[in-house]
């Protein structure tokens, strides 16, 4: 059996990062951004979540930097808290891969059916999720150059467009700079982090960088990309369309490229937001894929998740198991229309997972004092704690808003306690047994096969 390969550089890990929190549905929270603000200040809110994410960030790098592993979350918590802990937390986590899946592939085939009605859009997201899965089976290399090039062209894209949009329109600066108050910043900064969301995807790739240090690098620099371009995008959005025309539809940039190009620009963005779910649809397996592939490994998943591809050294079954699951959760979605609430849901574990991750930088900064930590996030415990405050704050507000997510989340966590009590002792148990199997008994001197003088 052949390993992960270490070919990643840090121009996939900055995709990579970015790549996953582009997809089509943050145009949509991105203008819920702007309601929430007065005047075209959304840029303001969405500087104040890039802040927190990266102060996140700092988080995910002394963690990554302490323990370079394709099980990344799971392992950082195991070593602050137990194993128990980090099984259950890393299922849990593993849901928020999983249901950002079935908003983004409604959206977009709500964004396809604009130009062509005819196609049953159930068509699309197997198309879709099945070029991703093809990309990804034929090795890292492939599927990371196919990141860079969407990641960059995205980028690319919506700042020469907010740029032009902001321009033709006449934005003033006082308009840029009237928030309404610190109170509306704040909470549409909350919503914000959404526009974020994913950038720590990327540390699971930790045993295929060129070099581990890139990892936290990448996720700071992803960070900062993101934050000029929806800042640049959203500020250009509003100013051509007004923020309540916007805030009544799931596709608020098709009614924007509609009002600055004509049908040609809605032509133009129905192509870029097939770019843009494949951007994060390929960033999403990468990570996914790797982070079942390590549950494999540590018989936390069972072990044929973590066979590698010889001809491609990829994990096959890991990406196949990805496929399946995004498949499935793309059908309840298109059944039940439920997309907006597994946004929520998405948003609440990564806020979990943010929270967690500083609590996590805490007890090791006592617990393991004099391990090596080639990045250690500045200040103390200061940072750490502040996230903790911030993100917790936030998930109240997102349960403000829905209250179903807490019940629903609660109901996994359950579901995710009662496996880790119940399946990985049993594959662990099995696995050892097959290995003693595996040892060759050693022949009694004398006994049979043995040769006599």
């Amino acid at each position: 059996m052949t390993g992960l390969k270490k070919v990643v550089t840090l121009r996939t890990v900055i995709a990579t990062s970015a790549g996953m929190a582009m997809a089509t549905s943050c145009y949509a929270a991105g203008v819920k951004v702007a309601v929430l603000v007065a005047g075209q200040s959304a840029w303001v809110s969405i500087l104040v979540a890039g802040i927190m994410c990266i102060l996140s960030s700092m988080c995910f790098s002394e963690l990554n930097g302490m323990y370079p592993s394709a099980a990344g979350i799971r392992l950082f918590i195991e070593r602050a808290f137990g194993e128990k802990a980090a099984i259950t937390i890393g299922a849990f986590y593993l849901g928020c891969a999983i249901a950002m899946v079935g908003p983004e592939t409604h959206i977009l085939s709500s964004v396809i059916g604009t130009v062509l009605p005819g196609v049953p859009p159930f068509v699309w997201v197997l198309v879709f999720l099945g070029v991703i899965a093809l990309i990804n089976l034929r090795g890292v290399v492939l599927a990371g150059l196919a990141q860079d090039i969407m990641t960059y062209t995205m980028l690319s894209f919506m700042i020469v467009i907010g740029i032009y949009a902001i321009k033709t329109s006449g934005v003033s600066v006082p308009q840029m700079l009237n928030t309404g108050g610190i109170t509306n910043v704040f909470q549409a900064a909350a919503v914000g982090v959404f526009l974020y969301v994913g950038f720590e995807w990327v540390t699971p790739l930790a045993e295929e960088v060129t070099d581990s240090k890139i990892i936290p690098k990448g996720m700071m620099i992803a960070i900062g990309l993101l934050c000029i371009t929806y800042a640049i995008f959203i500020t250009g959005m509003i100013a051509v369309v007004s923020k309540e025309t916007l805030a009544v539809s799931n596709i608020p940039h098709i009614i924007f490229g509609n009002a600055l190009f004509g049908k040609a620009g809605i032509y133009v963005f129905v192509v870029m937001s097939c770019l843009a779910s494949m951007t994060s649809y390929n960033a999403g397996f990468l990570n996914f894929s790797r982070f079942i592939y390590a549950m494999g490994r540590d018989n936390v998943l069972p072990r044929v998740f973590s066979k590698i591809s010889n001809r491609y050294a990829t994990p096959l079954f890991a990406i196949l198991f990805a496929f399946t699951l995004s498949l499935l959760i793309s059908i309840y979605c298109h059944l039940s229309g439920k997309y907006m609430r597994l946004i929520l849901v998405a948003a609440a574990i990564e806020v979990i997972i943010y929270t967690v991750m500083a609590l996590s930088v805490i007890r090791l900064r006592f617990t393991m004092r004099d391990t090596d930590r080639p990045y250690r996030v500045p200040g103390g415990l200061i940072i750490p704690i502040i996230s903790v405050v911030f993100f917790m704050i936030l998930l109240l507000g997102i349960y403000a808003e829905d209250i179903t997510v807490l019940f629903i989340m609660a109901g996994v966590f359950v579901v995710c306690l009662i496996y880790t009590l119940l399946v990985p002792p049993r594959l662990r148990s099995a696995y050892e047994k097959r290995m003693e199997q595996r040892v060759p008994r050693r022949r009694r001197p004398g006994g049979a096969g043995s040769k006599q003088t």
